[in-house]
C-alpha cells in the first residue's frame, strides 16, 4: 500500500519533476559551454626518519614516517612556501589550487595541482616539492648553525695564530734580549686575556647545562628531556669541552713562558726561542685538529638529525582535462533539478492536509469508502437529466449502481429511508451525486424523491432541468401543499421537489417541527427520499442530520481538507446522525484505477461505442414523464400531477 502512495505521489507530481529534469539538464549543458579547463599534475615525495633512529624496529619506523608525513602535508600549505613557490614560477599559487594526501599507511606523499594550463600545472607540482625540500634543509640547518658558526671562527682563528708561528721561527734572527723578552710579555698578555675569557665562557655554559638539567621533586622522577632539549644540551657540552681543551693548552703555555726567571732570560738565546715557539706551533696544531674533529662531529649530527625528502616521482603535463564532458554535467544537472523538484514536491505533499485516498479517509474520519465517482467534465455539465439516465452503459453510471448496492448493504438492519447528501466545503459534487444516484436508485423499480435541502444556494433543479418558481418554501409558508409542489422528472420513478423562492431563515425553517412532518409524508409516498442538502460550512445540514435515517458525506480528494472533514464528523456524532459512509467524488482518472474504478471502455464486452446511444438510453428515455402517474394512489400525501418542467 506504501509503495501504491509513492507511486501516486509521483504521478501527481510527474509534471514538476519533469521540469525538474529539464530545466537542470538545461543548466548543466549551459554550465558546460562557459566551464573554463583545468588541468592537474600529480608529483610524489617520501619522506623518511632520521638515519640516527634507523637501528629501531621496523614497526616503530613506519609509524614514525607517518607521523613525519602528516607533518609535511600540513608544512606544505604554509605561507612561506606558497609564496616562495609562486615567486619562482611567476604567477600565485593558492591553497585551493593544492590538493595533497597520504599514500596509503606509508610515508609517500600525493602533491596535486590544479591550473588552467597544463604545463604551468606541472611546473607549480615541481616547483612546490622542490622549494618544500630545500625549505626543509634550512629549517635543520639553523638548529646547529650556532655551534658550526662558532666552530668556524675558532678554526679560522687558530689557523691565524699557526700562520704568525710558522712565520716567526722562519724569520727569527739573533735579536737582542729587551726585544726578546718584550716579545715573551707581550705574548704573555694575550694568553692571560685569552685564559679570562675562555674562563667566562666556560662558566656561562656549564650554568647553561645546569639549567637544562631537569630538577628531582620530592616524591617524583625528574621530568625526561624533549628531542629538542637534548640536541640543545649535547650542543652545550660540546662546547664546554672545546672550552675546557682550549684553556688547558692555554695555561700550559703561559705556564711555559713565565716559568724562567730574570736571570735565566737573559741567559737564553735565540734557539732557546725558537725551541719555545715551536712547542707552542705544536700546541696550536693539536687545538687545529681538535676544532676540526668537532666541527664535524657537529655537522655530521645536523646530518644525521635531518628528515629525508625526496623527490621520487617529478609532475608531467596532462592534456586532459579533469572537467567531465557535456552528457556528464547535462546527467548532473538533471539529477540535482530532479533532487530539488522531488524535494519541493515531497514538501508540498507533507504540508497538504486534504484527503486524497481511502486510507486517509479512514485513518482521519474512521468511515468506509462505499462509492467513487471519477472526474468527468461531461456529467459535471449534464444539465435537464442525470447523466447516469443518459448514459446507461457508461462506467460512471456503473458507479453509481455499485454505490446504490452499497447503500442496500448497509441498510439491511435498518432500512435508509431518508439519506442527507452532503458534504464538509461547498463545490464538491454534492448535487451530483444526490441526482444520479436518486436516478439509479429510480432506475432499479424504486419510488424516489429527490428533495432540494439547500435553500441558499439550490442547484437540484438545474440538474433536473426545472424552473424553481415553486418549491419546499411554499409549503413552509402554507400557500401550498407538497404534493402540489412535487413534480415529475424526465426519469421514471423519480419525483423532485425543489427549493422555491428562498427564505431568509432556511436553518430555523428545516428544523420546525413541520420539516418533521414534511419528511413524514415524503416516506409515506416514496421507497427512497434523497435530499441535498448545503455543505457544513452552515448549520443547516447538521440541523437535517439528526431527521433522517442516513447520511452520506461527499469528499473530493486533494480538495477537502482533512480538519474540515473532521470536524464535520464531530458535528455530526454530535447531532446523533447515523453517517453510512463516504463517497469520493472527482477522483481523477489517472488515479481511477487505483480507487477500484473499473474502466468498462477498454473491455469490448461493455463498451458502449458496441451499443447505439438511443439503444443504451431505450427504455428510460421512452419512459419519461410517465413514471409517476400511479405512485402511491389513493394513499394520504400521494404526489400529484406531473408539473411543467
Amino acid at each position: 500500500m506504501e509503495l501504491k502512495l509513492i507511486l501516486q505521489m509521483i504521478r501527481r507530481w510527474a509534471w514538476l519533476l519533469t521540469i525538474g529534469l529539464l530545466v537542470g539538464g538545461g543548466i548543466g549543458y549551459v554550465l558546460n559551454l562557459y566551464q573554463t579547463p583545468e588541468y592537474t599534475a600529480r608529483a610524489k615525495i617520501l619522506v623518511m626518519e632520521p638515519v640516527r633512529n634507523s637501528s629501531a624496529s621496523s614497526s616503530s619506523t613506519l609509524k614514525a614516517n607517518k607521523e613525519m608525513a602528516d607533518t609535511y602535508l600540513e608544512l606544505l600549505f604554509t605561507q612561506p612556501i606558497l609564496d616562495a613557490a609562486s615567486q619562482k614560477v611567476g604567477a600565485t599559487l593558492r591553497p585551493s589550487m593544492i590538493r595533497a594526501a597520504r599514500v596509503g599507511e606509508t610515508g609517500l606523499l600525493e602533491v596535486v595541482v590544479r591550473d588552467t594550463d597544463a604545463e604551468r600545472a606541472a611546473l607549480m607540482a615541481n616547483t612546490l616539492v622542490q622549494v618544500l625540500i630545500e625549505q626543509n634543509e634550512a629549517l635543520q640547518t639553523s638548529r646547529f648553525s650556532s655551534s658550526e658558526e662558532s666552530l668556524q671562527a675558532q678554526v679560522a682563528e687558530v689557523e691565524q695564530e699557526l700562520s704568525n708561528l710558522e712565520t716567526q721561527i722562519e724569520q727569527r734572527s739573533e735579536q737582542s734580549l729587551g726585544v726578546q723578552t718584550e716579545e715573551i710579555q707581550q705574548q704573555k698578555a694575550a694568553l692571560e686575556a685569552q685564559i679570562n675569557s675562555l674562563l667566562g665562557e666556560i662558566t656561562r655554559l656549564e650554568q647553561d647545562i645546569d639549567d637544562l638539567t631537569p630538577k628531582a621533586i620530592a616524591g617524583q622522577l625528574p621530568a625526561p628531556l624533549t628531542l629538542e632539549q637534548r640536541n640543545l644540551m649535547n650542543e652545550k657540552r660540546t662546547l664546554l669541552a672545546q672550552k675546557e681543551f682550549q684553556l688547558e693548552l692555554a695555561q700550559d703555555t703561559y705556564a711555559g713562558l713565565i716559568a724562567p726567571t730574570t736571570s735565566e732570560v737573559a741567559a737564553l738565546t735565540s734557539a732557546d726561542l725558537r725551541d719555545i715557539e715551536q712547542a707552542n706551533l705544536e700546541l696550536y696544531r693539536q687545538l687545529y685538529s681538535t676544532l676540526l674533529s668537532n666541527y664535524e662531529a657537529v655537522r655530521l649530527a645536523r646530518l644525521e638529525n635531518t628528515p629525508n625528502v625526496v623527490q621520487v616521482e617529478r609532475a608531467a603535463a596532462s592534456n586532459v582535462p579533469i572537467q567531465a564532458g557535456p552528457l556528464r554535467y547535462v546527467i548532473m544537472g538533471a539529477l540535482l533539478g530532479l533532487l530539488l523538484t522531488g524535494t519541493l514536491a515531497f514538501t508540498l505533499e507533507y504540508l497538504d492536509d486534504t484527503l486524497k485516498t481511502p486510507q486517509d479517509v479512514a485513518n482521519v474520519l474512521g468511515l468506509p469508502v462505499v462509492g467513487y465517482v471519477v472526474n468527468e467534465s461531461a456529467m459535471e455539465k449534464s444539465e435537464g437529466m442525470p447523466f447516469v439516465t443518459s448514459n446507461p452503459r457508461s462506467p460512471m453510471a456503473e458507479t453509481f449502481r455499485t454505490l446504490r448496492t452499497n447503500l442496500e448493504f448497509a441498510s439491511v438492519d435498518k432500512p435508509l429511508k431518508t439519506i442527507l447528501i452532503t458534504s464538509p466545503g461547498s463545490g464538491e459534487g454534492k448535487t451530483t451525486v444526490a441526482t444520479n444516484l436518486a436516478a439509479v436508485m429510480a432506475q432499479a423499480n424504486k419510488r424516489v424523491i429527490l428533495l432540494e435541502g439547500d435553500l441558499r444556494r439550490p442547484r437540484v433543479h438545474r440538474a433536473l432541468g426545472m424552473s424553481n418558481q415553486i418549491g419546499l418554501s411554499d409549503v413552509f409558508r402554507g400557500q401550498m401543499d407538497i404534493r402540489d409542489v412535487a413534480r415529475y422528472s424526465k426519469v421514471k420513478d423519480l419525483a423532485a421537489i425543489t427549493s422555491g423562492s428562498l427564505p431568509p431563515n432556511p436553518a430555523e425553517l428545516l428544523g420546525s417541527a413541520r420539516m418533521v412532518q414534511i419528511l413524514a409524508r415524503l416516506v409515506e409516498s416514496a421507497s427512497v427520499v434523497i435530499i441535498d442538502s448545503p455543505p457544513f460550512v452552515v448549520s443547516d445540514a447538521t440541523v437535517l442530520s439528526a431527521k433522517v435515517d442516513g447520511v452520506l458525506l461527499v469528499i473530493q480528494p486533494g480538495k477537502t481538507h482533512a480538519e474540515a472533514a473532521r470536524a464535520m464528523l464531530a458535528q455530526l456524532e454530535r447531532a446523533g446522525a447515523h453517517v453510512v459512509g463516504v463517497v469520493m467524488n472527482r477522483v481523477p482518472r489517472k488515479n481511477a484505477n487505483y480507487y477500484g474504478y473499473y474502466r468498462y471502455e477498454n473491455d469490448s464486452a461493455y463498451s458502449i461505442e458496441n451499443t447505439t446511444t438511443d439503444q443504451a438510453a431505450g427504455n428510460d428515455t421512452r419512459r419519461a414523464g410517465k413514471g409517476l402517474a400511479t405512485m402511491f394512489s389513493g394513499k394520504p400525501g400521494k404526489i400529484g400531477e406531473e408539473a411543467t418542467s
